[in-house]
């Protein structure tokens, strides 16, 4: 049984590269939640840090209205994982024995007033909740913003075909590291974010799925983060933002055809596992599968979403299958217009 999640403590773990020009905002926005004065703890983990972060954090320390922890690195070359997993070890000291709730964003992001409390809430339903990041400006009309917008409804037709109890609509597809939060128990369990350079965020909330801790995509938890093009770590969002916000050709993204045909499989193999053996065997015939190998997952996985994660993952779409963008907005728009009426004799 969960425990009430009001009486949990929490800690905030945000890992900083070089970000005195943006620390400031970020202290107001901790400062203004609606959870309270001394409701949280926020754990900074100074990576290599060569500005004036660290000296700005101390002297902002007495007019803060939550408990601040810091520990420092030396510098190295960036990796994001290896910073955002010490940043959280440092929450679960925080929260102890006692379990707790442990969440992340970044240096350059602005939660919303209502962030720590939106996260509570979910978390006293699901073990793993993945919070929406939306850019401080959206640009009408240039690639990512059309790229944004394109995922969000890919995903929105995602959950329509394969619905989960526990992560229902509305939702979004984000996965990003400026806002996840997980039951510290949990967090403990997977073993904290990979030492990845890149895309430890979406490494740990796999890992939960396949060990059958329910993730919700929930856009009640909502995190700002900066346009800035000028990125802490290779391969992160700036260098992505870099090339889509001014670039004069569209994205390569994912035949949304091929992505509902995976998406369908992935229902047909949720229901298969909610029904039981039979249903089971039946889908490894209709779909190509060893039963062998799906009865064997049936029977070590907890939930559905574990076996689908594990027997036909979202990365399983075929990487060859894309269309440019505005090709694909078309695509998607004529899937989800009505179908019309076969005509009957």
């Amino acid at each position: 049984m969960i425990s009430r999640s009001e009486d949990l403590p929490v800690a905030v773990g945000i890992p900083v590269r070089d970000e005195a020009g943006r620390l400031p905002r970020l202290l107001d926005a901790l400062c203004d939640q609606s959870a309270g004065a001394g409701a949280f703890t926020v754990c900074f983990l100074l990576d290599g840090c060569s500005d004036e972060s660290e000296a700005l954090l101390r002297a902002a320390a007495p007019r803060l209205s939550f408990e601040m922890k810091i520990s420092s690195l030396p510098r190295v070359e960036p990796n994001a994982g290896r910073a955002r997993h010490l940043a959280m070890e440092m929450c679960l000291e925080v929260t102890g024995a006692r379990g707790g709730i442990v969440l992340t964003t970044d240096g350059d992001s602005v939660p919303e007033p209502d962030w720590i409390e939106s996260a509570r809430r979910a978390l006293s339903e699901v073990d793993v909740v993945a919070g929406h990041i939306e850019r401080n400006i959206r640009l009408i009309g240039c690639w990512r913003t059309r790229l944004e917008d394109y995922l969000d409804a890919l995903h929105t037709m995602r959950r329509a075909v394969d619905p989960i109890a526990w992560d229902a609509a509305p939702s979004h597809p984000s996965l990003g590291g400026a806002n996840l939060g997980f039951r510290a128990d949990v967090y403990r369990a997977l073993g904290g974010f990979p030492a990845y350079v890149r895309g430890e965020d979406t490494a740990l909330v796999a890992k939960a799925r396949r060990e059958g801790y329910r993730v919700r995509h929930d856009p009640a938890v909502r995190v700002f983060t900066s346009n800035r093009t000028a990125g802490r770590a290779p391969g992160g969002l700036a260098d992505e933002l870099r090339v889509q916000l001014h670039s004069d050709l569209p994205p390569l993204v994912a035949d949304p055809a091929v992505c509902l045909k995976h998406y369908r499989l992935q229902a047909a193999l949720r229901r298969a596992y909610e029904a039981g053996p039979g249903a089971i065997a039946a889908a490894a015939r209709r779909f190509g599968y060893c039963e062998r190998h799906l009865a064997d997952v049936a029977g070590e996985v907890r939930t559905s979403d574990a076996f689908v994660e594990i027997i036909a993952p979202e990365d399983c779409v075929g990487r060859s299958n894309v269309l440019p963008l505005p090709a694909a907005e078309e695509a998607l728009r004529a899937l989800q217009a009505p179908q019309p009426e076969t005509a009957v004799a």
